[in-house]
């Protein structure tokens, strides 16, 4: 049986909180990264997407995504336990007036604590995102922005993505990833 190695407490938030992506992908495999003992209790998971829902809601539906990916693996305890770090903000990345420090109050501003900012968005999102949490001053320290491939579509919309998203994270803060 593999050995899994606790990690430091953590901080990571997830724009398209409410999508596809998160409720097949990212949401279960953050639980079964709990019930593995990976995840500090004091780690954070934040939700973000334009959905007007409270922290309730937002959980019941991790809860149905996570219950659903997990088939015999779902613990009903330990998911009462898991469901304590997840919250939801709703933020409307494409609104000027949106309610960045909303976010901001949710996360651990720490140098040395992990953040992560997945953003499992449309590409067109990614400039705008980085650059509102870069104003709100979440760019800095020990953060990491992660892009999901393809970013554009083409060579040029990809240069420019990657030179906004670069405005505000340095590249050792970028991972670029295709979660196929």
């Amino acid at each position: 049986m593999a050995e899994f190695i606790p990690v430091d407490p953590f901080d990571i938030v997830i724009f398209g909180g409410t999508g596809d992506l998160s409720r097949r992908k990212l949401l279960p495999a953050l639980y079964h990264r709990w019930l593995d003992g990976q995840i500090p209790e004091t780690s954070c998971i934040v939700g973000t997407a334009r959905s007007d829902m409270d922290h309730k809601d937002y959980r019941k539906m991790a809860r149905e995504a996570c219950e659903k990916a997990s088939g015999e693996s779902w613990d009903a305890k330990e998911w009462t336990k898991f469901e304590k770090l997840i919250h939801y903000v709703a933020i409307d990345a494409t609104n000027d007036d949106a309610d960045w420090d909303a976010l901001k109050s949710y996360l651990t501003v720490d140098s040395k604590r992990p953040a992560v900012f997945y953003l499992a968005t449309s590409p067109s999102l990614y400039v705008q995102i980085c650059e509102e949490l870069g104003k709100v001053g979440l760019s800095e320290g020990n953060t990491r922005v992660v892009l999901e491939k393809p970013i554009g579509t083409d060579l040029e919309s990809a240069r420019e993505i990657n030179e906004g998203v670069g405005a505000w994270f340095e590249e050792r803060q970028v991972f670029r990833i295709d979660h196929y």
